[in-house]
């Protein structure tokens, strides 16, 4: 079987770099999904005149704002049902390197079965804050999982769709910014490879960030509990029993 591969932004507010993103990827070759995720009519008007544009470009429009996961779940479906085999992720927001798509997929393609995510190389740009919240998250990440993954944050990955589509049965409700979390450590348990490739992050000046420091703060807390305690159930379940 042949793989099919497609590109998937979550889009919500971001349409200025989202926009000086369209020509670059449209330049790929690849068919890309945006999936807004209820912006709003004036930003969906603007989107819907930008790709007419682009004929690879499909948009897809999310009446309720639901999350990042909530969009991935939409264009994955999406994508399966248009016969692709395999989804790269972005943001939308300008921070991941474009230049990266094609190394990114050649390994895809090597690995088809892999789940290929970013390993972040970040420069002096990166808030402080979030390289410490990054720090601490993933070694929560490498505990629960019991492997050695690079970094769970990065919204960079190729994903085998049905692969995804299936982990993300799993999730439930969580699917805002803890969805790229909790997505790679079932992966884990599940067995799955996972691949990291180093890739250049930036936080260009003036971005917008969506990040609620209390609401997804608790998102995260309550995600990371979920996770540990489920992680320490499997470990328990696994151990061989004694004789009596």
């Amino acid at each position: 079987m042949t793989d099919l591969h497609c590109i998937i932004i979550p889009h919500y507010r971001h349409l200025e770099p989202l926009m000086a993103m369209l020509p670059r990827l449209s330049a790929t070759g690849l068919p890309v999904y945006v999936v807004d995720d209820a912006s709003g009519d004036d930003v969906v008007a603007a989107l819907r005149a930008a790709l007419s544009r682009w004929p690879a470009l499909t948009l897809l429009i999310r009446k309720r704002n639901g999350g990042k996961g909530a969009a991935m779940l939409t264009g994955l479906r999406q994508a399966a049902a248009d016969g692709f085999t395999h989804a790269l992720s972005m943001d939308a927001d300008g921070q991941h390197a474009i230049d990266d798509i094609p190394r990114f997929l050649a390994h895809s393609r090597k690995a088809p079965d892999a789940i290929i995510t970013g390993k972040p190389l970040f420069g002096d740009d990166i808030p402080p804050s979030r390289l410490h919240g990054r720090k601490l998250t993933n070694g929560l990440v490498r505990l629960v999982s019991g492997q050695p993954i690079a970094d769970a944050m990065c919204g960079f990955r190729v994903y085998p769709i049905r692969c995804a589509l299936d982990l993300c049965s799993h999730i439930s409700y969580r699917t805002r910014m803890e969805f790229d979390v909790e997505i790679i450590v079932r992966a884990a348990w599940r067995g799955i490879a996972i691949h990291s490739l180093p890739t250049r992050v930036v936080y260009p000046e003036g971005g917008a960030s969506h990040f609620h420091l209390f609401r997804d703060n608790v998102r995260l807390v309550a995600m990371h509990t979920l996770l540990i305690v489920e992680g320490l159930a499997r470990r328990l379940l696994a151990r061989p029993r004694r004789r009596q």
